[in-house]
């Protein structure tokens, strides 16, 4: 600092440190929470009719919320049509869940992913 030709990046570097680090406390602090989703793999024999029994038979537990069924064309809406929103779910919800998944015939097992990883 007491350099007069390198006072000014130093002063520059240190505001943009405490620049970044405020903005990283304020996203963690108030941003919104990630969002958690579970996708349910079936075998590739699975029909559409098998596909939608395991829905009607695993409806929403608790606060893991069966999403409704998307109504495009897309691809990954055909292979992966059964979903759950696990962002307010307790391990005991998702638990239920699980295990009513898992006794369906066809189903290979679920993945559960975190918005951001």
């Amino acid at each position: 600092m007491t350099d007069r030709h390198n006072r000014r990046w130093v002063i520059l570097g240190a505001l943009v440190f405490v620049g970044l680090s405020a903005f990283g406390v304020y996203a963690t602090v108030a941003g919104p929470p990630p969002r958690v989703e579970a996708v349910v793999y079936f075998t590739p024999a699975a029909t559409d009719a098998q596909k939608d029994a395991v829905r009607a038979a695993c409806p929403t537990a608790g606060r893991a919320v069966q999403e409704p069924p998307d109504h495009n064309r897309l691809e990954s809406s055909r292979v992966y049509p059964l979903r759950y929103d696990f962002t307010d779910a307790s391990t005991v919800d998702r638990a239920e869940v699980f295990r009513c998944v898992h006794a369906q015939p066809n189903v290979i097992g679920i993945s559960v992913s975190t918005q951001g990883q």
